[in-house]
């Protein structure tokens, strides 16, 4: 059933809970503060700040800085993403009518953010939003779904792409040493061809999905080359690598998204953590890549590549040295596949912890030799949730947060 909220009495909301003129003043000072950190106006940009000096004006009452911090628990832009906490703030100012935290508060019921997907719901705080004339509820109207409906899709195709880069007959919860054979030289140059996954905010949910071609030049740690996306939208490249991390100067380009479907938004690429695996005759390039925009004055969602050069053969193991802790699918379902280096004979164990510090998984493999390592963690009984993936290798540990669906 479409869940609405009673719109009877809209006007007398607005004049309810009158803040005085000191609180008033305080309030001013605050936001205004609030947005010189966020856009970086005359200082240094600062969603920490902004953070603060928002929570102080709503503090006093302030029902736009409420929505201003929707907004940043939705992104999690100066704080822990938490699409629950910005649902409850864009409901406040939605039963007052604000066409802002309507439109964000629909996004909510159709993207299943903070409150089940109900395209009912969803559409009628759009129409509400888009009745007092606020731009993106009127485009958001006349897309086709939700920006995450090719979720399953997309899952499909990113379960493939990892069982490709897998080693065969890896067994369940056993550790598996992999013989990598790559060399940072030869594997970096050369042709790619995979895909860029674009995830929401919270990293749950993948919303997007475009072929990605990587033409790439390398040169005493120097990379240049073409970034070109569903074959159009081109970047020009130039990066450095630093260990297993990307950095990129004077790299940008346009890239369309379901809010913006036919106005390129400007980014730069800021950098990129790329692991390297041979799974026979091929080479898979996978791992996060970076991005800001300075149109929206923000980072941009989490971005994930997965690219493959066919034909490498006789390499050596330079490049991976640099690999550490790994773990894919991530969020997963219902096995994670932890992946990692270690540079001297230690022993290894590998743990999983939940929020509370309650440990649910526990592997203990004993001295295992100088190598890179794969285990797939199967029959975890966890509920959905977040995780944190513990590697101990003698006195070195290494966490990473891990998530299941």
């Amino acid at each position: 059933m479409p869940v609405y909220i009673l719109l009877c009495g809209w006007n007398q909301l607005f004049s309810q809970n009158k803040i005085d003129s000191a609180s008033q003043a305080n309030i001013d000072t605050y936001y205004k503060l609030a947005i010189q950190f966020k856009d970086g106006k005359g200082v240094t940009m600062d969603y920490d700040s902004a953070f603060q000096y928002f929570s102080k004006a709503a503090a006093l009452g302030d029902p736009q800085s409420e929505y201003a911090l929707g907004y940043l628990f939705y992104k999690g832009l100066g704080c822990k993403q938490n699409y629950d906490t910005a649902a409850r703030y864009f409901y406040d100012g939605a039963i007052l009518g604000k066409d802002n935290s309507l439109y964000f508060y629909s996004l909510c019921w159709r993207n299943g953010y903070g409150r089940p997907k109900n395209e009912d719901s969803a559409i009628f705080y759009l129409k509400k939003s888009a009745d007092l004339g606020y731009r993106q509820a009127l485009m958001e109207l006349e897309a086709k779904g939700a920006e995450n409906s090719n979720d399953s899709a997309a899952q499909a195709l990113l379960q493939k792409l990892h069982n490709a880069a897998i080693v065969n007959n890896n067994q369940l919860n056993h550790f598996s040493k992999i013989q990598p054979h790559i060399s940072s030289k030869n594997v970096i140059a050369g042709t790619y061809s995979g895909w860029i996954i674009q995830y929401d905010w919270s990293g749950s949910h993948m919303v997007s999905i475009k072929k990605l071609e990587l033409n790439l030049a390398y040169n005493n740690k120097t990379i240049t080359g073409e970034w070109v996306e569903n074959d159009q939208d081109t970047a020009k490249l130039n990066a450095t690598l630093v260990g297993d991390s990307v950095v990129f100067s004077r790299t940008n380009y346009g890239r369309t998204d379901h809010y913006s479907p036919s106005s390129p938004i400007k980014y730069n690429f800021q950098s990129a953590k790329l692991n390297l695996v041979q799974a026979g005759d091929s080479i898979f390039l996978a791992g996060n890549v970076e991005m800001f925009s300075p149109v929206r004055g923000e980072p941009s969602k989490p971005l994930f590549i997965a690219v493959a050069r066919p034909g490498l053969n006789n390499l050596d193991s330079i490049f991976l040295k640099n690999l550490a802790l790994n773990a894919f699918p991530n969020p997963f379902k219902n096995v994670l596949n932890v992946q990692f280096n270690i540079l001297k004979a230690d022993q290894v164990e590998v743990q999983i912890y939940d929020i509370n510090g309650l440990q649910v998984y526990r592997n203990y493999a004993g001295n295992l030799q100088e190598g890179f390592y794969s285990l797939p963690v199967s029959g975890l009984r966890i509920t959905s949730g977040v995780y944190i993936l513990k590697l101990m290798c003698g006195n070195h540990v290494a966490t990473l947060k891990v998530i299941r669906e």
